[in-house]
């Protein structure tokens, strides 16, 4: 089920996105670019369509309480994000986009982005002044096509689910989407 979300849950949906994209726009030596935000409050996570799609979880310190999230994109698109700050060309980029399994140098990749993917949401959330002492990394796993990603969650309870569409230099845009608890940390 889903209903609208107050602006100011929005606004922080939209400066988290726009961290992520600046930091691993840097990151990446490529710019990252976001459009068509959606937010809906939902009570159900949702599942990464089409593909499989790497989950990128974070936990949220909001005074004694520890929020948890996570961040899904495709997993040839974290590929790609991978590869790029291993600065491999962008041909190299583009066999590995058809890999359906990591080896260690992706998996150190994928920890990294999500190091920055933590900090670009924590820097958000401290620039709308949310009370959030922190955002941390909780590591990333891969998602089969339908499934929905774990998530320390009591079923049925209210999420926010931001979703936008990245591009990454050339490459084909994607769908980037953010499940977080609600809660007074987001506005």
């Amino acid at each position: 089920m889903q209903s609208a979300v107050q602006p100011a849950i929005s606004k922080a949906l939209e400066e988290m996105f726009e961290r992520i994209a600046s930091d691993l726009s840097m990151l990446a030596d490529r710019e990252l670019t976001v459009s068509g935000l959606e937010v809906a409050r939902e009570t159900e996570r949702p599942s990464g369509p089409g593909c499989v799609h790497i989950s990128f979880r974070f936990g949220a310190e909001d005074g004694e309480q520890l929020r948890h999230g996570t961040l899904l994109m495709p997993l040839a698109d974290a590929i790609t994000l991978a590869s790029l700050l291993m600065m491999l060309p962008d041909e190299g980029v583009g066999e590995r986009r058809e890999w359906a399994s990591l080896d260690e140098s992706l998996k150190d990749a994928m920890l990294e982005i999500g190091n920055f993917i933590s900090g670009a949401i924590d820097a958000a959330l401290q620039a709308l002044g949310a009370p959030v002492t922190r955002v941390r990394f909780e590591g990333c796993q891969g998602v089969k096509e339908g499934v929905r990603p774990a998530l320390v969650y009591t079923e049925g309870a209210p999420l926010i689910v931001g979703r936008v569409q990245v591009s990454v230099g050339s490459f084909e845009p994607f769908e980037m989407i953010a499940v977080l608890p609600e809660g007074r940390y987001l506005g």
